[in-house]
């Protein structure tokens, strides 16, 4: 899975990050590069410290929001072509 060991590293440091909920934390494989006030500097950040590799940009949050729905719901999909 993409960014798997970077989700670990969220979940692993939560706790201490809890501090700056709200924020958004820059992290790579198992190192948290940084905590910013809002997703556009982190990802600039992310960037200019990860150039092409990947890395995870994650805003701090003690509850975790879900935003995305699953394509197995059986609604209709209305796409014009």
């Amino acid at each position: 899975m993409a960014l798997e060991k970077e989700i670990e590293t969220y979940n692993r440091e939560l706790q201490a990050l809890l501090s700056e909920q709200g924020k958004f934390a820059i992290i790579t494989g198992d190192q948290i590069l940084g905590v910013y006030a809002t997703y556009e500097d982190a990802v600039k950040v992310g960037y200019d410290k990860c150039g092409l590799t990947p890395f995870l940009v994650k805003r701090i949050q003690a509850v975790e929001q879900v935003q995305y729905f699953s394509r197995d719901l059986k609604f209709p999909c209305h796409m014009s072509a």
